[in-house]
């Protein structure tokens, strides 16, 4: 639609969906690396040894983790991605 040549009285609309929808793609593509990253570094800081090594890193990946599961939790209680994505 973004291109067609009939678009002028929709132009507005069409411009609107696109950046919305571009967002959507944009938000989903980050919280997929995001999820690749967690899994990764969640069993290692679910370590005793590695919080005490790494206390700083520790309390920083704690409070992600807390954002994380939160994020995730909202998302399936409320399973409009356009909602979610405006947060």
């Amino acid at each position: 639609m973004l291109f067609s040549p009939f678009k002028k009285p929709f132009e507005q609309k069409i411009m609107e969906w696109f950046n919305t929808l571009k967002r959507i793609s944009d938000i989903l593509e980050e919280w997929a690396k995001l999820q690749v990253n967690w899994m990764y570094l969640q069993p290692i800081f679910d370590s005793p040894d590695i919080a005490k090594q790494l206390h700083k890193e520790g309390k920083q990946f704690k409070y992600i983790d807390v954002f994380w599961r939160g994020l995730i939790s909202r998302s399936k209680d409320n399973p409009v991605v356009i909602q979610i994505c405006q947060m």
